[in-house]
């Protein structure tokens, strides 16, 4: 009897796959699947790390669990939602903003979100190469930095030149794998540590609000690719379904990696992805190196996803390039830049990348008001910069002028409210008020030319 064997097709290549979208013949993607690619996505160093700064703050364990349960529920709400509008636009997630911000509009958002998609991909191999240094060295094999990220960086490139056929079709098992011995991780550090977490600080409305908006922040950044992974789904699946394929994974994942990551903060002494890392291998003892090889094939899943929705996004910025192309100029972007980098460069660039809900919020606003009110019966695009692009624009400007709590910069509205930013929330409601009331007094949109 002949062996029957899968074969992934590679997703098309032309860059028309991103302005047309996918065709509704090849919309069958099963609608569990993508549920494992945000599993996998949000699991790992990163989002563990979430519950280590949480713990910093002071949280005694009841506030703790009370707001990573509110931060991740909420937090999961908005990128669950974007992504019910790819199954029945068939594009990808920026590019569907076109509706809402014009053809020249969604540009804007387009080359915000590559820099961001390259930025994350450089933390994450950096991250996930010094991991495999190590791995190696305690066995005697010494590999320069140069050489581990270039494997890293290869096997991402192959998945993101196959593109979102081969991502669905592995995460299934990467993401379940992942998962399972992170928990088993998870288990046996809080079982060495016992309840103790850093020092903890009398009930405070100023931290316990911090630790809710970092929470929020961390999923907030989803909400500018999930429909890259939910547009192949069938256009009649109901928009329910999408929603909970997306947002449980999401919630899942920041939930109890979060809320490990706050039981052992105690075991963590700097509060860094390196630092982490550090922690769980001496608390696994001799189990440490199985730690090392998870975090380092933390980073395929993870930038599986940041390469190709950066090959995606870069072709909604005007280039015509080939998906591949743009996939591989991406890849070497960010190989290039992660060479380059240093520790003190890793700690700046994602102080930088935290800044971006402060567009990321107002976007989804104008998108999401758009899409309800007109965009699922109505999907015309715009040929100019619209009203829309406008406020969001403004209302970023603004949210980032008064209310960014950063190195780089703190507002004045957020030293009043004690380094609070509060800018992306406010900035969500601002925009996607102010977009309301101008379609219903116009019923349209209007373009500015």
């Amino acid at each position: 009897m002949p062996t029957k064997h899968l074969k992934i097709p590679m997703e098309n290549t032309h860059h028309s796959l991103i302005s047309e979208g996918v065709p509704e013949c090849e919309q069958t993607l099963h609608t569990e699947k993508p549920f494992w690619v945000f599993l996998g996505g949000n699991s790992g160093i990163a989002t563990w790390l979430i519950g280590v700064l949480i713990a910093g703050m002071g949280l005694d364990v009841t506030n703790a669990l009370v707001v990573i349960f509110i931060g991740s529920l909420v937090g999961s709400f908005l990128p669950a939602l974007t992504a019910t509008m790819g199954p029945k636009s068939g594009l990808s997630q920026i590019e569907a903003s076109r509706f809402s911000l014009g053809r020249s509009g969604k540009k804007l958002p387009a080359v915000l979100n590559w820099f961001n998609a390259i930025g994350w991909d450089v933390i994450n191999n950096i991250i996930s190469a010094s991991a495999f240094v190590v791995l190696l060295a305690e066995y005697s094999v010494n590999v320069p930095m140069w050489l581990s990220l270039g494997i890293l960086v290869l096997i991402q490139l192959i998945i993101g030149i196959y593109g979102h056929h081969l991502i669905q079709n592995t995460a299934k098992y990467t993401s379940s794998l992942l998962v399972f011995f992170f928990l088993i991780i998870g288990i046996v550090a809080m079982q060495k540590v016992g309840l103790q977490t850093l020092q903890q600080l009398p009930p405070d409305i100023t931290h316990t609000l911090s630790a809710l908006i970092l929470l929020v922040a961390y999923n907030l950044g989803w909400a500018t690719c999930t429909a890259d992974y939910t547009r192949y789904l069938p256009k009649s699946t109901p928009s329910k379904t999408v929603f909970l394929t997306v947002f449980t994974p999401l919630f899942l994942s920041l939930l109890v990696f979060a809320f490990f990551g706050y039981m052992t903060a105690s075991a963590v002494k700097e509060q860094t992805p390196e630092g982490v890392m550090i922690a769980l291998q001496t608390l696994s003892g001799q189990f440490a190196p199985i730690v090392l090889l998870l975090v380092w094939f933390t980073a395929i899943p993870a930038n599986a996803l940041n390469d190709n929705s950066a090959a995606y996004t870069l072709i909604s910025c005007g280039f015509k390039f080939s998906r591949p192309t743009s996939a591989i100029f991406g890849a070497v972007i960010g190989y290039v830049i992660s060479l380059l980098a240093t520790h003190s460069f890793v700690i700046f660039f994602e102080d930088f990348l935290f800044l971006f809900a402060h567009w990321v919020a107002p976007w989804a606003g104008i998108v999401l008001v758009h899409w309800f009110m007109v965009g699922q019966y109505n999907r015309l695009t715009p040929e100019g910069i619209t009203a829309g692009c406008i406020i969001m624009l403004s209302v970023s400007i603004v949210s980032l002028a008064l209310f960014s709590v950063n190195p780089l910069y703190t507002g004045p509205g957020a030293e009043l409210l004690g380094d609070l930013d509060i800018g992306p929330y406010l900035g969500f409601f601002m925009s996607a008020g102010l977009y309301y009331a101008l379609l219903n007094k116009r019923d349209k949109y209007s373009t500015l030319d």
